[in-house]
């Protein structure tokens, strides 16, 4: 049984549920027709045994709610030309009326367990396709990518460019940004973000972690790999349903936090560097190893300066090569 606020909720799907999802995935494979990506991953969540998802119950309610109309279209009932209809077959996927009637019913739920809860009801966490590396010479900086525009994620969301303007904005007027803290813990924070800003891509973050238990945990298991990656804590203030690709639109985020997480969402997402300022030999070795310097490039530099590279006989290097690595090494 899964556990929501501290509060056990049933979410295994019924053997009713179970018999429309297997029939929408036969004809969908039959007729070729009906349903997205996500209502085949809804359809096979329900088969799966397990339990739901809080979130997969509430994309299975506003499924639901948007998509009553399509009963009224031609192709849906037995001895209707057409039938089944696409509609029909993506209604299956998601459990059809058996899966309507739970949804709404684990909704509502979910719903007055909310209501019991006065911390923080509409906050929603998410993990996301993230990188971050440390920044100049303090190793305690760090930055990268909290957000990822115009990308359908994992839960079926889509973050619009400009959806943080209005966070942005207020912690520019007020001086005070989100927090960032240990793994989503309210009462842990791990240090401060020095500066948010949206580009082409998505929401680029700056942090420096604190000089504390907390954060030199962080900065610890930052460098050795073990976390690696970025995840949001926010509250949706305006939204749209983009019925053509079914996938929600998130046009204005409410942004409250911003955590170094264990699991990003997309396993891609890792840490890319985390430095430690040393400037003795090994150090400066390490350092040109990390930002691209063979073994043997990196001891040639430390051990007899830049000037050993423009040495070609030497290092082995053509001309044109050496002259790449000392561009590399200057920018």
């Amino acid at each position: 049984m899964a556990t929501y606020r501290g509060v056990e909720i049933d979410l295994e799907p019924t053997d009713g549920m179970r018999d429309e999802a297997r029939l929408g995935l036969a004809w969908r494979e039959e007729y070729g027709r009906g349903g997205t990506a996500v209502g085949v991953g809804t359809a096979n969540a329900i088969l799966s045994g397990s339990e739901l998802s809080v979130d997969r119950v509430r994309r299975m309610y506003a499924y639901f709610e948007r998509h009553a109309v399509d009963s009224e279209a031609e192709g849906w009932r037995r001895g209707e030309p057409g039938f089944p209809s696409a509609g029909k077959i993506a209604w299956l996927l998601w459990g059809g009326d058996p899966g309507r009637a739970w949804s709404t019913r684990k909704r509502n739920e979910l719903m007055s367990i909310d209501e019991t809860s006065r911390t923080e009801r509409t906050l929603s966490l998410r993990q996301v396709a993230c990188e971050y590396k440390a920044v100049g010479d303090t190793s305690r900086v760090f930055e990268g990518y909290g957000s990822v525009f115009n990308v359908v994620d994992a839960y079926g969301d889509v973050v619009e460019e400009g959806a943080f303007a209005d966070t942005l904005r207020k912690a520019q007027e007020t001086g005070v940004m989100p927090a960032m803290l240990w793994q989503h813990n309210p009462s842990q924070p791990i240090g401060v973000w020095k500066s948010m800003s949206e580009d082409a891509y998505g929401l680029r973050v700056v942090g420096e972690l604190a000089d504390t238990v907390l954060g030199n945990e962080a900065y610890t298991l930052m460098k050795m790999g073990a976390l690696s990656g970025l995840s949001i804590g926010y509250s949706v203030a305006k939204e749209e349903y983009d019925r053509t690709n079914d996938v929600r639109v998130l046009k204005q985020i409410n942004l409250w936090e911003v955590s170094p997480v264990t699991f990003p969402a997309n396993s891609d997402a890792r840490v890319e560097a985390v430095k430690q300022t040393d400037w003795g030999y090994r150090g400066l070795e390490r350092i040109l190893r990390d930002v691209g310097f063979s073994r043997s490039e990196s001891k040639l530099i430390a051990s007899r300066g830049l000037g050993a590279l423009r040495e070609a006989d030497a290092s082995g290097l053509s001309p044109d090569d050496v002259a790449e690595l000392v561009a590399r090494f200057r920018s």
